[in-house]
Formats: C-alpha cells, sequence, structure tokens
C-alpha cells in the first residue's frame, strides 16, 4: 500500500465531494466555508491510496483571509455511528475498519498525513492552532465503538506533539422546550460602552472556571485578557451587540454579563459570566434565561452552547433552563 500512497490537499471544488468520502460534521456546509474563505482548498489534505481516500484532515478559520485557527477533520478509515450532523441531523455512517486485510493501522496513517499537512499549512516556528474533536458521543468513555475512534484521533494528535486540554460538554436548546421564566430579582440592560463591558469582565475572570480563560491569564493579566477577549473575540460576531444583557441588583449594581449571539451558523450563548463578588447566589440561572428568552424572540429554534467538564454549577445551569447535553468536544493544544 505503501507506494501508491498518496498525501495531498484538495485541488478545488471539483474535489469537494473526494475529501466529503468520509461522513462528518462539516461535510454539509463545506463548500459554503471554502467560498467565504472560512476554508481554503490548500488546508484541507487526504491521503490516497489508489485515488481512494484513506484519511483525511482539515482546518477552519472564523474569517476570510485569516490563518487556520482550529483543526477541526480528523478522519482514517472508521467513522462513529450514531452521531448526526449537529446542523442537518442527517445520522453519519456505520464504522469501516481500515486496517481489515493487512493495511498499515489507521492512527499511523492518519499521523504520517497530519505530520505532512501541518508541514505545508502551518507557519514554521509557530505553535500549531488547537484541535477541537467534536461532535464526540456523550458516552464515548463507555461506547466501544466511539470510544476506539476517539481515542484514535487523541492518539494521532499525541503522536505529533499535541496534549489533551479540556474537555466540553456541548448544550442545545430546541424549540419545544419550554422557556425558562424571567428573572424576578435581577433587571437586564444593554451593555456599556468598550471600558464599561471591558471592566465587566475582569470581574468576571477573577476566579473563572474556564480552562481556556485561566491559560490565557496565565500568559498575560486578566486586563489584557479581558480585554483581547472582548475586542477579539465577543465584538467579532455578526449580531448585534444591542443583543447584550447586563445584569443589575435592585440597587443598579452589575452582577454578571451575557452575551446572546449568531456566529456564522448557528444562534449561540458566546459568553455567560457572573462577576467574582456575586458568585453563589445562582445569578448564572438568571442571566441564562435572559439569553435564551432573547434568542428565542429572535426566532431561534435552536440555540448552542459549551462549557468546560469541570465547570459543574454552568452545566447545572444549563440542564435546569432545558438545554440538552448533545455531545462532548475534545480540545487539544501544543506547546
Amino acid at each position: 500500500m505503501t507506494a501508491d500512497l498518496i498525501f495531498r490537499p484538495i485541488g478545488g471544488p471539483d474535489e469537494i465531494d473526494l475529501f466529503n468520502a468520509f461522513p462528518g460534521p462539516y461535510n454539509d456546509r463545506l463548500a459554503e466555508d471554502l467560498e467565504t474563505g472560512r476554508r481554503r482548498y490548500e488546508w484541507l489534505w487526504l491521503a490516497l491510496h489508489d485515488g481512494r481516500p484513506v484519511a483525511r484532515v482539515g482546518w477552519w478559520s472564523s474569517r476570510a483571509g485569516g490563518p487556520p485557527e482550529v483543526l477541526d477533520t480528523i478522519d482514517m478509515g472508521e467513522t462513529l455511528d450514531g452521531l448526526t450532523s449537529h446542523d442537518t441531523g442527517r445520522a453519519l455512517a456505520r464504522p469501516t475498519p481500515l486496517d481489515a486485510g493487512g493495511d498499515p493501522g489507521a492512527v499511523d496513517l492518519a499521523e504520517r498525513l497530519l505530520r505532512a499537512a501541518m508541514g505545508a499549512v502551518l507557519p514554521p516556528g509557530t505553535p500549531p492552532p488547537p484541535c477541537v474533536l467534536q461532535p464526540v458521543p456523550v458516552d464515548w468513555r463507555d461506547d466501544e465503538t466511539a470510544g476506539r475512534l476517539t481515542k484514535a484521533r487523541v492518539e494521532v494528535v499525541e503522536r505529533t506533539g499535541g496534549r489533551m486540554f479540556v474537555e466540553r460538554l456541548r448544550y442545545r436548546w430546541t424549540a419545544g422546550t419550554p422557556l425558562p421564566e424571567p428573572s424576578r430579582r435581577l433587571t437586564f440592560r444593554e451593555a456599556g460602552g468598550d471600558e464599561e463591558t471591558v471592566a465587566l469582565l475582569e470581574g468576571i475572570l477573577s476566579g473563572t472556571l474556564d480552562a481556556y480563560s485561566r491559560a490565557d491569564i496565565a500568559r498575560s493579566s486578566i486586563e489584557e485578557y479581558a480585554r483581547e477577549q472582548y475586542h477579539s473575540e465577543l465584538l467579532t460576531y455578526p449580531s448585534p451587540r444591542e443583543w447584550w444583557r447586563v445584569g443589575l441588583t435592585p440597587g443598579g449594581e452589575p452582577v454578571g454579563l451575557v452575551v446572546p449571539a449568531r456566529n456564522s451558523y448557528a444562534f449561540i450563548l458566546a459568553y455567560i459570566g457572573v462577576a467574582e463578588g456575586h458568585r453563589g447566589h445562582g445569578y448564572v440561572n438568571d442571566l441564562l434565561a435572559e439569553g435564551t428568552r432573547l434568542l428565542a424572540g429572535h426566532g431561534a429554534t435552536q440555540i448552542m452552547a459549551d462549557t468546560d467538564l469541570a465547570n459543574t454549577p454552568m452545566s447545572k445551569a444549563f440542564t435546569r433552563a432545558g438545554y440538552q447535553n448533545h455531545a462532548r468536544r475534545l480540545d487539544l493544544t501544543w506547546g
């Protein structure tokens, strides 16, 4: 097999179907992502044996013209059974082992492909962007098939120097689920100006349980990261900033912020947090209810949200508000 094995990016729109020979959650929007510049043909790599795809990897960016931000596709000879595309609800195919009949191991092959692609796609001397594996079944540790493929993908990344960073829970609210009741103890207003909102973020980030925030704060400071998060993340959503809501006590003191938003694909709760001095009162439930109700009022039939597996208060709040934990995601990083 080795002599006939080729690693290369896809050559253009006529090879989208070749890349999509593997079922996956992003196949249905791949063409759109390529048109908008969130993906590039040179970021989508295949391992081909006699012209047949046997592994693939691919990167994604949140904006046209930007560098690759996330390695979000690693497929090798098997596909998860029982998962569905989170965009279309279409069932994914049953697993088909690659290494039957004496072929090289699927993990070995995918590792070689990823190394070749990383060498061509990523700027030399810079850490690779994170790898995000999703949707991972909620029971992936208990389900033999899901566990085997999930562990194989993780191993591919680990062999290239990556490591597990955080496991996250994916939540979804769907129309027909009762809306959470509006808060009876907080009032809400639109978020204020830049400096006021950054200052509120600083209070929320102090003592945060979020793994990414903690790591970024450790590399800089709360003040620097709050400003970076505000400008580089929260302001980049195409939905109106007027949707953002600050929760206020009866005395008018801000206790937290919720950022209902819409990204390129779905309605989301982009951010939710309670300032350090106001934790322990369950205000996250009030903020979550307000954000959910606002998006539903703007026509959302699904609302997506994530939180770290270790963030028990947030995961319990999602459950109370009628969100379902429909999947997990695994984030791995290099460096």
